[in-house]
């Protein structure tokens, strides 16, 4: 019998502010990128469509300026000294400005999460969704594992 790992990614959110504009800009964490019980040997993926386990990120400031969107991602996942593998892809992540934001449609869909992005704030902002997958080891031990993600905001000046 196989013992199950519960496995979540706390984050924080951190933002650097390039223009005067950027003052009223603000960070949500809408969601925690979540993995639930992950089994050692067996790899878990949660996609970025996935509604309530995927991280999801809310950036509200001026409507129409350009910011450069930039995560920090862990490799690694800790819990009492143990570590599990963390993997993201490049299209783990994906963006929608409209009125409306769509996880399952985003306007702007499978970007790469270790690269810089480029967008435009929307009417009502920009919701930010991210993926991705544990690997445990074939004996990995339980335990609630964690890591950091950083997301950074800043505006372009355009």
């Amino acid at each position: 019998m196989k013992t199950a790992a519960v496995v979540s990614l706390s984050m924080i959110v951190a933002i650097l502010a390039l223009a005067p504009e950027a003052f009223g800009q603000n960070i949500t964490v809408t969601n925690n990128l979540v993995f639930g019980n992950v089994f050692a040997g067996i790899p878990k993926s949660v996609p970025k469509t996935d509604a309530g386990a995927a991280a999801e990120f809310f950036v509200s400031g001026v409507a129409g300026n350009e910011v450069s969107v930039e995560l920090t991602l862990p490799t690694y996942m800790n819990a009492a000294g143990l570590n599990m593998q963390l993997v993201f892809s490049q299209t783990d992540c994906a963006m929608d400005s409209s009125a409306s934001p769509n996880q399952s449609n985003p306007g702007y869909n499978n970007l790469d999460p270790w690269h810089p992005i480029t967008y435009r704030l929307g009417s009502t902002g920009l919701t930010i969704w991210l993926g991705g997958t544990a690997i445990p080891k074939p004996a990995q031990r339980p335990g609630n594992y964690s890591a950091t993600i950083v997301l950074t905001v800043s505006y372009t000046g355009n």
